[in-house]
């Protein structure tokens, strides 16, 4: 009971001092940048910061008119308005309660609304003469802070107008002016070297709130990025009718503008992010966020929970020692009475080897010294499933080929660094497509934010899958019917895709997709850390002549004993068809069609044709109900049915029979697949040379072998 009390105690002085120490929201917890409206009572609202050490809802009204806006602020966290918001009256308060107070209140909504640059009214009591009372006059209206003013120039726009004119329109853009880029930096300067001096870094991460700060600016540079688009057009609209000479390359140097301030910005905060994120910081909960009561019923069940604990304790030690004086006393030698089985765990330890890659046949070895001097990267290693990936990825593309757009996607590898040499080398493995909210325009290549989250995802199936650290080693896009460079957005990716700590072994390929051979061109770090351009190649690749090696080279890696031949106890063999070879694939895709429960040609057979001296073996990668697939052949067909029967399944090849080289028969009523080969354009009759399975033991089969 002793112990007792003095938990009651610890925990009743513990509640009054989390009470005591709650901290109050206060109107100074709230900083307004704000400058003056042309209209009474009124103020024009750029930014609000959250002093408070927790999340705050602000609401922003204009007592004029409908305005109304609500938002959420983290701790120590800033919102700022891309444009300006006009009100008279600011509330706020904490987020977890419903209290508001005034920041700001300019209460007058019954005098009238009178630009303070025109005339002022005239009181009625005055006797005034109406004669001498100066005329009202209307005066311009004055642009507002964020917008450009169009230039002022007869003669057609040059990019040397357009340069200077864009800079000055984006420094009436709080977040993205030179200003604001400058003062947060020197906030960012000064976190990092507290950061690196406190002996308590979790402790100052708490106090400064700034995972939050991170957050918040995390946010608004998401918007940005998605909007840059928007932003560059609304400029140009606003340069009215004036005739820009090489638009496309205006387009692409205020681009270039813009990306490089959001990219600033980006810098600064993973400067942040990766050093909080070297502390292994977690952030402590916040009990201030927790309503009293809550803590009050919380307190009152743990100490429920520690009076049933001690009870119990106690009750299990007599009851202990009465069942072990029990079993001694019947003469038992085991007082166990259940079995415990603990999984062994192991740790992770993810390695950079090449090992597997090096003398495989399966990837195309460039050595880097062919297309460029001084490359950091010596060697690269390409998988021929990466190069069909990415030659299909562009052939939708030129199913429109007068309506071109840039694409590309991500590639996933390994990379060794050979520290003597100071040099990489680096695969090429699996790529990684966009997701639905990428932009690909005729000038305009935006990844969107989806595809971060996917290659994510991709890394830790593969790392956990193959105990090695797989990475972004390459990117890939085109430039239809523009040639193939490295634009200066182009180096503006690479530096945002670069390693943190080894950025040198990253690769980038840019394809001409309209040109005949698809010309292709690597792009790499050099030894001194700048990018090789245009004039730096040596040699140009053929995507076309890498695709036809990367087939050829997949057909080559067939292995029999991971296919499934289904004419191998067949009684005879003919060497144009010797034998029926079933991926995992093909197998699952015929299980799928068989479900349908329909009848006839249900399927077309898609693969590659195996010589083995003078037998030819037909390999079936899949079964789908499309005429073509990329990378494989029509061989055969998929038909259901009833029974077995020659006239009908011979009625249900009619347009096909000329073109394939065998049929694959799933009858319903026993669950049998008869393979048949088609010989000089013909159905085989003789049974002997058939084969037959069982669908289901089939797909057990692919299961045993996965």
């Amino acid at each position: 009971m002793k112990a007792i009390n003095r938990v009651l105690i610890f925990s009743v002085f513990a509640i009054f001092c989390i009470v005591v120490n709650a901290q109050e929201f206060k109107q100074s917890d709230i900083e307004l940048k704000k400058g003056k409206s042309p209209h009474q009572g009124r103020v024009v609202i750029s930014s609000i910061k959250n002093n408070f050490n927790d999340e705050v809802r602000v609401v922003i009204i204009n007592e004029y008119g409908p305005h109304k806006t609500s938002i959420s602020i983290g701790p120590k966290g800033r919102r700022v308005f891309p444009g300006t918001i006009t009100c008279n009256r600011i509330q706020a308060g904490p987020a977890s309660g419903n209290k508001l107070i005034d920041i700001f209140y300019d209460p007058k909504p019954n005098e009238p609304i009178v630009d303070e640059k025109k005339e002022e009214k005239i009181d009625n009591t005055d006797k005034i003469d109406k004669q001498k009372a100066k005329p009202k006059v209307n005066k311009p209206e004055r642009v507002k802070p964020n917008e450009a003013k169009p230039i002022m120039k007869k003669e057609p726009l040059t990019i040397e107008d357009v340069i200077p004119d864009f800079t000055n329109y984006l420094e009436s853009i709080p977040f993205l002016s030179s200003t604001a880029i400058e003062e947060e930096t020197s906030i960012i300067e000064e976190h990092l070297n507290s950061l690196r001096n406190w002996k308590d870094k979790d402790a100052y991460i708490r106090e400064y709130h700034l995972n939050s700060y991170i957050n918040s600016i995390s946010d608004s540079l998401n918007q940005y990025s998605k909007n840059t688009t928007f932003l560059i057009n609304a400029y140009i609209e606003n340069l009215g009718k004036k005739e820009i000479v090489n638009k496309a390359e205006c387009i692409d140097s205020i681009q270039m503008i813009l990306t490089s301030r959001l990219s600033q910005r980006e810098e600064n905060i993973n400067r942040l992010s990766d050093e909080i994120n070297n502390t292994s910081v977690t952030e402590s909960f916040d009990w201030k966020k927790l309503d009293w009561k809550i803590i009050g019923i919380g307190a009152g069940l743990l100490l429920l929970l520690i009076i049933l604990f001690v009870w119990f304790k106690k009750a299990s030690k007599k009851n202990r020692t009465t069942t072990l004086s029990n079993n001694y006393s019947n003469g038992a030698t085991d007082a166990s009475s259940a079995i415990v089985v603990r999984r062994k765990t192991t740790s992770i330890l993810r390695k950079q080897s090449l090992e597997d890659v090096i003398d495989n046949d399966a990837y195309l070895k460039i050595d880097c010294n062919e297309f460029c001097e001084d490359s950091a990267v010596r060697r690269m290693y390409i998988k021929n499933t990466c190069i069909k990936d990415i030659y299909n990825m562009y052939a939708e593309d030129l199913r429109n080929p007068n309506n071109p757009k840039e694409d590309g996607c991500m590639v996933l590898g390994r990379w060794v660094h050979d520290a003597e040499n100071n040099e990489y080398y680096v695969s090429l493995e699996h790529i990684v497509l966009p997701g639905d909210d990428a932009v690909f325009a005729e000038y305009e290549l935006n990844f969107g934010g989806k595809i971060k989250l996917k290659v994510t995802e991709k890394l830790r199936k593969l790392r956990r899958e193959t105990n090695l650290q797989y990475d972004l080693t390459c990117w890939v896009h085109s430039h239809p019917g523009l040639g193939v460079f490295f634009s200066n957005s182009d180096s503006n990716v690479q530096m945002q895709l670069k390693h943190p700590t080894h950025p040198n072994f990253l690769t980038a390929i840019v394809v001409d997709i309209l040109t005949p051979q698809q010309e292709m061109g690597i792009f790499t770090f050099k030894r001194d850390s700048s990018i090789n351009s245009k004039a730096d190649l040596k040699k140009m690749y053929s995507l076309e002549e890498l695709y036809k090696w990367a087939v050829e080279s997949d057909r080559n890696s067939f292995k029999s004993e991971d296919y499934y031949n289904t004419l191998a106890n067949a009684p005879k063999h003919n060497n144009s068809c010797s034998g029926i070879q079933l991926s995992n694939g093909a197998i699952i895709d015929m299980g799928k069609l068989a479900t349908e429960e329909s009848t006839g040609f249900v399927g077309m057979v898609h693969g590659f044709a195996n010589q083995q001296g003078l037998k030819t073996e037909n390999v079936a990668e899949t079964v789908t109900k499309n005429e073509a697939v990329p990378d494989n052949e029509l061989i055969g067909c998929f038909i259901m049915a009833t029974h077995c029967s020659i006239p009908s399944i011979r009625k249900a090849l009619a347009g096909y029979i000329n073109k394939i080289k065998f049929v694959l028969v799933y009858t319903s009523a026993d669950g049998l697949l008869t393979s048949i080969p088609i010989i000089n354009q013909d159905i085989c009759t003789d049974e002997n040379c058939y084969g037959e399975q069982k669908l289901e033991e089939l797909k057990i089969w692919t299961r045993r072998k996965r």
